[in-house]
């Protein structure tokens, strides 16, 4: 009986050493598929970049670069548009025009070679002006193993994020109506994620935004009538709630991004109601916006809440403060980046509570600007790239060089120290870390 006993607690015991390999084994083999999954902190999944707010947690960007420019590392024609490029991992996105055809592209962000390309026909609305090309505009979202496109005739389109196969789609204006605008442009507001919802501002006849789940496109929630305007949503938290800010027409919205009830709205008098400029937090209760045109300028918004209600005050408005299709960044007290109009801008510092601008600087014109490391990185309307420093005291531009054609309207893509760059006919890489001077 002993050695009976003996050889089952043997079986037993190599059963369990088999059962711990297979158990680890398939450990790894999850936790592999888990890691290639990972998103990385300097992944840009979004508009806006990693935090939203277009600054990126980098280091070890160089001080200077040669008179020539940034080390290049590669180039390649890619085709027209303005939509931003995003990463994950070692893939590039973005969407680019081709005669009258669009796509939405994954290149291999080392080498630029395509890795999948998904085309579709951009039908161009019949009052639609081509003064700022015909698209796309609207930079895509990626959630998981998704990629979330919105083409300039408003279209949304989910690909698989490996392979660019398409896995459902909506016809935004056929679905939902299309409010007709003082100026028709097409769709440039790019789709943002909010946990696990594609949130979209639609500008339809009974709803403003709505938000989707991304497995099958099915609809989430659905806001009120309203129209929307050109400049790209903000998602962010003020007054302790997470809120979703786009521009009307009329002025400023805000959605319960889980609901999409408003929490709150700010008029603003217009032209035209062409609002392009991304909003900008300044603190928890406070935020600026610009808009453009006649009766454009800065304004800053104080934000109360009393009885779940949220009431927006404006503090001041400036009409020097105009600002048009390009991007501002909130430091500490200040605020960086153009002010200006279509047709003579400032790169600038003001100081957000008082509206006071602390100094202005010509020569940069409708700027696209990053921050990373302590440096402002910005590549202007003639496609001149700039790496300065920046403080209330001043700019001080340690290196400058014209790396793209005019207009240069798309905002880089900063990932490590590799800078991802684009105009309307190209796309190239620089390496802007040291040692690489």
């Amino acid at each position: 009986m002993s050695h009976v006993l003996q050889l089952s607690r043997g079986k037993c015991a190599s059963f369990r050493i088999r059962s711990a390999f297979i158990v680890k084994a398939i450990s790894i083999f999850i936790s592999g598929q888990i890691l290639a999954n990972v998103t990385r902190a300097d992944d840009w999944l979004q508009w806006g970049g990693p935090h939203g707010d277009f600054t990126v947690d980098a280091s070890g960007l160089a001080e200077k670069w040669p008179a020539a420019g940034p080390k290049q590392l590669w180039k390649r024609p890619l085709g027209d548009g303005y939509s931003a490029i995003l990463c994950k991992g070692d893939k590039l996105f973005t969407e680019y025009r081709e005669g009258d055809q669009c796509a939405v592209v994954a290149l291999d962000a080392k080498t630029s070679s395509t890795i999948w390309e998904y085309r579709y026909s951009a039908k161009l609305f019949p009052d639609m002006e081509e003064g700022f090309g015909r698209g796309p505009n609207a930079t895509p979202a990626i959630i998981g193993s998704k990629i979330i496109s919105l083409s300039i005739d408003a279209h949304i389109r989910c690909l698989d994020l490996s392979s660019g196969k398409l896995l459902w789609e909506h016809d935004l204006p056929t679905e939902y109506g299309r409010r007709k605008r003082v100026e028709e442009y097409g769709y440039s507001n790019s789709p943002l994620i909010y946990k696990n919802m594609i949130i979209v501002p639609v500008g339809g006849t009974d709803h403003a935004v709505i938000a989707f789940e991304p497995e099958k496109g099915e609809v989430v929630w659905k806001s009120a009538a309203g129209g929307i305007s050109y400049a790209s949503s903000t998602l962010t938290t003020l007054t302790g709630r997470d809120q979703f800010i786009y521009f009307e027409p009329e002025g400023i919205a805000a959605l319960d991004p889980t609901t999409g009830g408003v929490l709150w709205r700010s008029p603003i008098e217009f032209d035209n109601g062409n609002h392009l400029t991304p909003i900008v937090k300044c603190d928890d209760t406070h935020l600026w916006a610009g808009s453009q045109f006649p009766t454009g300028g800065g304004r800053l918004l104080e934000l109360s809440e009393n009885a779940n209600s949220i009431g927006a005050k404006q503090s001041w408005f400036d009409k020097k403060m105009r600002a048009s299709h390009w991007t501002l960044i909130r430091l500490g007290d200040y605020i960086y980046g153009s002010i200006g109009d279509n047709n003579v801008s400032f790169l600038a510092a003001f100081e957000w509570r008082t509206g006071k601008i602390a100094w202005r600087e010509r020569g940069y014109h409708k700027a696209q600007s990053l921050y990373a490391d302590g440096k402002l990185i910005f590549l202007d309307e003639e496609g001149k790239l700039v790496l300065a420093k920046i403080s209330p005291s001043g700019l001080q531009v340690l290196a400058a060089a014209t790396v793209a054609e005019s207009p240069s309207w798309t905002l880089p893509t900063l990932v490590s120290t590799t800078l991802f760059v684009r105009d309307r006919k190209n796309i190239m890489a620089f390496d802007l870390g040291k040692g690489s001077e």
